[in-house]
């Protein structure tokens, strides 16, 4: 995480609230309102390059300005087609899953597990556990290593910002383990209300 965070300000060039982003005591950028919407504006910085921000971070103060702008946060994701989020990500997956244990959980190769985070960030749905096994016939073996609880890096945090992170730190996850042949992974996933379900 950097330093990046949000301050309240009175600047006599704006006529509404506004509130700057700030990184190291420099302003790299403004998010202001307009018709009810927040815009964000992003300054060079002194050499009049482009400022890069982690996505989970630069999220999670952009959300913190919002809220001191008076947005709502939007409701998490509507179930599709009157079903749940999940329902439908399962449906979409199923016939890629490596192997399924006694309980029905889905064992799934590292190119299908990304495609599930990428899917997930599309349902408003977060990945909040991976784990690493390989399979001889039916018998798993869990991967050293290979083992994290995604929420727990996140926890408090609100929904979007929640969201953002773990699916950031999955796919960070799943791309070093894509190294690592015959590995498959089990995952658990959020929704908005903190249920977790095993895909």
């Amino acid at each position: 995480m950097t330093d990046l965070h949000a301050r309240e300000a009175e600047l006599p060039e704006w006529d509404g609230p506004v509130v700057e982003l700030i990184e190291e005591a420099r302003t790299v950028g403004v998010a202001y309102l307009e018709d009810g919407a927040m815009l964000v504006e992003f300054h060079p910085d002194e050499d009049g390059a482009a400022w890069a921000f982690d996505v989970a971070d630069l999220q999670r103060v952009l959300d913190i300005a919002a809220a001191m702008l008076g947005v709502d946060e939007p409701a998490p994701a509507a179930p599709l087609d009157g079903g749940h989020p999940v329902d439908r990500l399962a449906q979409e997956f199923d016939a890629v899953a490596d192997f399924r244990g006694e309980e029905d959980e889905g064992f799934y190769p590292v190119p299908a597990a990304a495609a599930i985070v990428a899917r997930c960030e599309s349902l408003g749905l977060a990945v909040v556990s991976l784990e690493g096994f390989t399979r001889l016939d039916s018998n798993l073996q869990p991967v050293a290593g290979h083992q994290v609880d995604l929420a727990d890096a996140h926890a408090g945090e609100s929904w979007l910002t929640f969201q953002a992170g773990c699916n950031v730190q999955a796919r960070a996850l799943l791309e070093r383990w894509s190294n690592r042949s015959g590995l498959i992974v089990a995952m658990e996933v959020a929704d908005g209300s903190g249920e977790r379900f095993v895909l």
